[in-house]
């Protein structure tokens, strides 16, 4: 009788389950579970070679990041680690992604865009509650064809048009850019955030 094949998609090979797997097949105390259940829970066809296989480069990975985070602690971003978290910031990554790629702490991470003015996003994103502009990053006023961050709808977006209200001040047509808008959308400048001051450092925006 052949074995049903498991699809890609239903494996779970992502950090929880791998350290759920090692610690049922090494337990600290009682009996280790068997190879079959441990692919169960993995979602993999049974095989114990690719099991073995699976669990060790896990932990050389998770050895070799403890390494390079226990020989960044204590030492300063440089200019290239300062450019790339912002960057990949701004690309829509999280603070987690990035601490995970660069082998920084998350509160490292967040003091990087925080000391450099970026504009954080909400974790949960409000429209009628827009997160307040960093100081170093308020404008009153931009640049037609220049990259912004909308607060209020969250996204990097350009300004196409503008023009002067009496009561609001500057209020500008941008167009916003994240995938999940690709629209126009009115705002006023009190609610847009300059990226200026770090295209000066050297990101790309």
């Amino acid at each position: 009788m052949a074995t049903k094949r498991i699809k890609n998609e239903e494996e779970r090979l992502d950090a929880a389950h791998l350290e759920r797997v090692i610690d049922m097949l090494e337990p600290k105390e009682g009996k280790p579970c068997t190879k079959k259940d441990a692919c169960q829970v993995l979602g993999i066809a049974y095989n114990t070679t690719r099991l073995a296989t699976l669990i060790e480069k896990f932990k050389e990975k998770k050895a070799y990041d403890a390494k390079r985070r226990g020989e960044l602690r204590g030492k300063p971003a440089t200019k290239e680690e300062v450019t790339y978290i912002i960057g990949e910031y701004l690309e829509g990554n999280t603070v987690d992604s990035i601490s995970n790629s660069t082998f920084r702490p998350s509160g490292f991470i967040n003091r990087v865009l925080e000391s450099n003015n970026v504009p954080i996003r909400q974790s949960s994103h409000d429209y009628f509650k827009p997160a307040l502009i960093p100081e170093g990053a308020m404008r009153e006023r931009f640049n037609i064809g220049e990259i912004v961050y909308s607060a209020r709808y969250d996204s990097i977006a350009r300004i196409d048009s503008e023009k002067q209200d009496s009561r609001y001040g500057w209020i500008y047509r941008i167009y916003l850019l994240a995938d999940k808008w690709q629209q126009s959308a009115y705002q006023e400048a009190c609610e847009l955030a300059s990226l200026e001051h770090l295209r000066k450092l050297g990101v790309r925006v």
